[in-house]
């Protein structure tokens, strides 16, 4: 079973409502809110989790890591953006990152940046 809050969380996200991602998904209205009571199907699950970015595994509670794929992370925008969400792609040994350690890598990759 799909978990619900983890979709209730996505779409609060997204600043958009339910209806309007079941009308961009091309689903009937009240499709995403129905997954609170049914099961959606493979193709549904796997659409629903390539909307969001995020993996089936973590739809359906299996997994707290939103995403298995790989992407790359901007070193500039990692050095200069604050609003990143370090916790979602940066740990050491499966624990978040300090703000000593956080500041001490944008300042490294900032200056090696600049030459």
């Amino acid at each position: 079973m799909i978990d619900f809050e983890r979709i209730k969380q996505l779409v609060e996200n997204s600043n958009k409502s339910m209806n309007e991602i079941d009308r961009e998904l091309g689903y009937p209205r009240n499709t995403l809110a129905g997954l609170k009571n049914r099961k959606p199907s493979i193709g549904r699950l796997n659409e629903i989790a390539e909307y969001f970015n995020v993996s089936t595994d973590y739809l359906l509670g299996n997994t707290d890591v939103k995403s298995s794929k790989k992407e790359p992370v901007d070193l500039e925008e990692l050095t200069s953006d604050d609003g990143i969400n370090w916790d979602e792609w940066l740990s050491f040994g499966g624990k978040p990152i300090s703000e000593h350690d956080k500041n001490k890598i944008k300042e490294i990759f900032g200056d090696r940046l600049k030459d």
